[in-house]
């Protein structure tokens, strides 16, 4: 064994736990994979309807725990088991948000390589490709997973490929919403929901470190890079969160916890954790190998 198969092997292996719609890319994406449907139906109801019933239901929502938001920013008593509660509050609306999209089956009738041929269109962040390319080159025992709300695993696979990720090389696992297919190889029009609020993304993000804890022996550097609401508590659970972008929401909720960006905190973990604050993806590989020395 060479020194630096021996060095390796030694290293403590690494999990990169990435969320993907303005995490990855500079957009939401969820549009682009209704539009790959409404392009083989045209007859089906618009896509833009959807959104709508969408965005009435998130206001009532919102409306509903404004109040009681306020109060406890009032009284200082924002802690991470009111803002778990929150969150998973959400699930009615994006549950309901899915049962619209598979009462209607407006995602009827496409292939697997349509939807992926559709990711090739999705620009990603300047930097996020470099990224994930540095840590599937390097010597760390790396293990990446894409974790994301997004409806379609292909399409996702599309755009991780168009975008110069080198998916040949890397084993990186998709955890998606994704369609189903019938025996035609078309999409039937249903959904089958796995990851609708933050909660799920964060067991998944669990599953995946239980599996490369019994792939290595030990327990691995949890790296978790998200934008959003949905994304905090798997930031806020992994080793080093990467808090991508200008999202004020997540931003806000990090001041009412008291959560200081780049400050290292020590919680029920066994380890302690540390959340950044990224404007872009240009500092991220410096930020994660900082903790990997």
């Amino acid at each position: 064994m060479t020194a630096a198969i021996k060095q390796a092997a030694q290293r403590t292996p690494l999990v990169l736990a990435l969320d993907f719609d303005m995490t990855l890319t500079i957009s939401d994406t969820i549009s682009n994979v209704a539009e790959t449907a409404r392009r083989k139906n045209p007859e089906y109801r618009d896509f833009q309807w959807f959104v709508n019933e969408y965005i009435k239901d998130h206001r009532t929502f919102y409306t509903q725990w404004e109040p009681q938001i306020a109060e406890h920013r009032t009284k200082g008593t924002v802690d991470r088991s009111f803002m778990d509660k929150y969150l998973e509050a959400l699930r009615p609306v994006e549950t309901a948000s899915l049962d619209r999209i598979n009462r209607h089956g407006i995602l009827a009738n496409v292939t697997r390589a349509e939807f992926a041929a559709a990711g090739r269109d999705v620009q990603f962040r300047p930097g996020a490709t470099t990224f994930i390319n540095h840590f599937i080159h390097c010597s760390y025992n790396c293990s990446i997973c894409v974790v994301s709300v997004n409806w379609s695993k292909d399409f996702i696979h599309g755009a991780l490929s168009a975008n110069g990720v080198d998916t040949e090389k890397g084993r990186i696992s998709i955890y998606a919403n994704d369609m189903e297919f019938g025996s035609t190889g078309l999409s039937t029009g249903r959904l089958a929901p796995k990851l609708v609020v933050a909660k799920d993304k964060g067991e998944v993000v669990e599953g995946f470190k239980r599996e490369v804890t019994e792939e290595h022996g030990c327990n691995p550097l949890v790296v978790y890079a998200g934008d959003s609401p949905t994304d905090l508590p798997a930031l806020l659970d992994a080793d080093v969160g990467l808090l991508i972008g200008d999202n004020s929401s997540p931003i806000d909720w990090c001041g009412w916890l008291g959560v200081e960006f780049g400050v290292q905190r020590t919680g029920t973990k066994e380890n302690s954790s540390v959340l950044y604050k990224l404007a872009s993806w240009d500092k991220a590989i410096a930020t994660v190998e900082g903790h990997l020395k």
